[in-house]
C-alpha cells in the first residue's frame, strides 16, 4: 500500500506549479525588456517620420536621435 494514494497526481501538480512559476519568472524578467525595445523603436520611427515630413530640421533630428540611442 502506498503512503500517498494520490501521489502521482500530487507529483504532477507539483511539476505544473514549478513549471508555471519558472515561466512566470521568465515572463516577469523578459517582457519589460521587450516592451521597452518596442517603445524605443516606435520613438525612432516617429522621429524619422517627423523628419521626413519636414516638421524638424536635420540638426534637431540628429540631436533627438542621439538622445534616443544613448538611452
Amino acid at each position: 500500500m502506498e503512503f500517498f494514494p494520490f501521489g502521482g497526481i500530487i507529483f504532477l501538480l507539483l511539476w505544473f506549479v514549478l513549471f508555471s512559476a519558472a515561466a512566470g519568472l521568465v515572463a516577469y524578467l523578459v517582457v519589460p525588456a521587450i516592451i521597452q525595445k518596442v517603445r524605443h523603436d516606435s520613438a525612432l520611427v516617429t522621429l524619422e517620420q517627423r523628419f521626413a515630413r519636414g516638421e524638424i530640421d536635420s540638426e534637431e533630428f540628429k540631436k533627438r536621435r542621439q538622445d534616443l540611442l544613448t538611452r
